[in-house]
């Protein structure tokens, strides 16, 4: 492996950076990282919803996603698609599980796109639109798009030009694929589909210029403050600039996050609710340090807690 502290030393050539992209298929780091050798990132198949309701979650998708971060390497998290399944629940089970994991400024979304499920060309791309525009409007970052050549040839992909094109294209050298229109560019090429792990080169001099054109844009002003948050969220300001965020989670449980004034930095998400909720917590604040927060049990009683250290702790 490349030095952990300069990721940008691995690059393949020729200002491109070397990189695989990983599913269940290799296992979690240990049984791959060896193989694929002085890498500068990768990518990592999270989730795959099917035809019937079936849902897949790669179960080494966490392991992979903290190996690469400890090891400082870019990271692209992708979904494989199905264009008969709803676009809005294709995404949102995606998202579902890549918010847990958490998702840095400069990591990657890509959809990965290689089946028609029987629909024409124009159904497909259509799909695919709406897949990757509410991706973006989600993790406020273009996605990349991933196919292959013939399959974008045979018009599946025919308005999705505007996005990032990961180009799958063994019969090309190494960063010299072919690009099917309506690209006139590509970003990743996937040169090798042999062996035990697929291998890619991104189109980029350093990983820092990768996180600029791939990663949540410099200066946007939004912030993913992760977590599993189901429904709406309500949030406090005291008048010494602490700020406090509630929802209830997946779990059904309330969970808060605090922001610190002082150090300008986001605290963890914490369950603070005694039992599940049946919606969205209420919150009140006033001074610098006293609130309350209400939420209703399932049995329908409304509970409250409170604070007077400006929401660290409830009671």
């Amino acid at each position: 492996m490349p030095d952990s502290s300069s990721p940008d030393a691995a690059p393949a050539g020729h200002g491109l950076l070397a990189g695989v992209d990983v599913s269940s298929f290799q296992g979690p780091p240990s049984t791959w990282r060896s193989e694929a050798g002085a890498i500068a990132w990768a990518g990592v198949k999270l989730t795959e919803l099917q035809p019937g309701g079936v849902s897949y979650v790669n179960p080494d998708a966490k392991a992979d996603w903290d190996y690469l971060a400890s090891d400082k390497l870019g990271r692209i998290a992708y979904l494989f698609g199905h264009p008969s399944v709803g676009a809005l629940a294709t995404v949102e089970f995606f998202t579902s599980q890549l918010r847990p994991l958490g998702l840095s400024d400069p990591d990657a979304v890509m959809l990965d796109l290689e089946v028609t499920d029987g629909l024409p060309p124009a159904s497909v791309d259509a799909w695919a639109r709406e897949v990757l525009a509410e991706l973006e409007h989600r993790l406020h970052r273009k996605p990349l798009l991933y196919t292959y050549l013939s399959f974008a040839q045979a018009g599946n992909t025919a308005s999705l030009g505007g996005y990032p094109l990961w180009i799958s294209d063994p019969s090309s050298p190494k960063g010299h694929p072919q690009v099917p229109a309506p690209w006139t560019q590509w970003t990743i090429h996937q040169y090798s589909i042999s062996g035990s792990i697929d291998r890619d080169v991104a189109n980029f001099p350093s990983m820092a210029a990768m996180g600029d054109a791939l990663g949540k844009p410099k200066g946007s002003g939004v912030k993913d403050l992760g977590g599993a948050i189901t429904g709406d969220v309500t949030a406090v300001r005291w008048d010494n600039g602490i700020m406090v965020v509630a929802g209830r989670s997946t779990d059904g449980f309330v969970y808060t996050k605090r922001y610190h004034s002082v150090e300008q930095v986001w605290g963890p998400w914490r369950k603070v609710s005694l039992s599940k909720t049946l919606g969205a917590p209420g919150l009140v604040a006033w001074g610098n340090q006293d609130g309350f927060l209400y939420y209703t049990e399932e049995s329908g009683a409304v509970i409250q807690l409170s604070t007077s250290d400006s929401g660290a702790t409830w009671a």
